[in-house]
């Protein structure tokens, strides 16, 4: 009985630095493409993109080599924030996705658009895309936007920053 309790915690501890691994190897692969002064960067209105008009518009960022994508990120202006999708990618598949909601602050009972705070971030590793295998990290609480269900509610951004690579 002892002998299987300790290959029991031996399994749960490889494991456990298993995603470990995996974890810091998706970092180290984010930190490589920040790094790499070698992708162009381009920017999209994300209004023409998509037909959809926000009050504080949008912008699609792609840093890319050639036709490779490496980080999309898209930022939609909305009343009362700012909602931020930065999306890392691997061989054309995401690894790490990171959303956040900035809300404005408030100065005697009104908005303050010169002020913005960070409400919510997930990060999200992922270790499968075509299983939805991923694990996320959350700070903080969404106030006015609302979460993704699957990894898969990230597919519309990837499809509309190969687009603009393609055109």
């Amino acid at each position: 009985m002892k002998k299987a309790f300790v290959i029991i915690l031996t399994l749960i501890g490889f494991l456990a630095f298993g995603q470990e691994n995996k974890l810091d190897r998706i970092e180290n692969e984010v930190k490589f493409i920040e790094m790499d002064s070698s992708l162009v960067q381009t920017e999209f209105d994300w209004v023409e993109l998509t037909g959809i008009i926000t009050d504080g518009g949008g912008i699609l960022k792609v840093w890319r080599n050639e036709n490779q994508i490496y980080k999309i990120v898209e930022e939609i202006g909305l009343s009362y924030g700012r909602i931020k999708t930065t999306i890392y990618l691997n061989n054309g598949l995401p690894i790490q996705i990171i959303e956040t909601e900035e809300n404005f602050g408030h100065e005697n009972g009104e908005l303050n658009y010169k002020e913005l705070n960070e409400v919510f971030r997930a990060t999200i590793y992922v270790f499968d895309w075509d299983n939805d295998e991923s694990e996320i990290e959350r700070i903080g609480k969404r106030v006015l936007s609302e979460g993704s269900c699957s990894t898969f509610d990230y597919e519309p951004t990837i499809e509309r920053a190969k687009k603009t690579i393609t055109e």
